[in-house]
């Protein structure tokens, strides 16, 4: 064998790796850029909520709606520890942590007062839907994920 087929050999299995590293970089990103969601609803249906229901109305289907955007079922809301439930939740009073839910009806006392309803899909960050009321009414809905986080 001469030197010149060596080389030229090693000079195509270096592009060919190089192709199919950058194959897959772009795969992976077309990916990302895919899955990405960040949309806003101001009218009609969207996730099995329905603008313009009332927020009761609205707090009984969330429970199936949200079950149908989890690969686990898991949903999870932000809360405040506060100084009577941080002995239960083992952490000092001031954070705020992510808990799971069940969104049964007692917990609609939670959430009767608030306008602006955020829930976690799989306690991700990433992946959330925020519901907004005005007027006790389901004015807004935006849907949030991304399975990437930039520094």
């Amino acid at each position: 064998m001469n030197n010149s087929f060596i080389k030229n050999w090693c000079v195509r299995l270096v592009l060919k790796i190089l192709g199919a590293v950058f194959l897959a970089i772009a795969v992976y990103v077309f990916y990302l850029w895919f899955t990405y969601i960040d949309e806003t609803v101001y009218s009609g249906t969207a996730y099995g909520l329905t603008i313009g229901d009332s927020k009761q109305d609205t707090y009984r289907k969330i429970p199936s709606s949200l079950s149908q955007l989890s690969n686990s079922g898991d949903i999870y809301i932000l809360i405040k520890v506060e100084n009577d439930n941080q002995i239960d939740l083992a952490t000092n009073s001031g954070h705020t942590i992510m808990v799971k839910t069940l969104l049964h009806d007692i917990g609609f006392q939670r959430f009767k007062d608030l306008d602006t309803w955020e829930f976690y899909i799989d306690a991700s960050l990433f992946n959330s839907l925020k519901l907004k009321f005005c007027k006790n009414s389901l004015c807004e809905i935006h849907r949030h994920r991304k399975y990437f986080d930039l520094p």
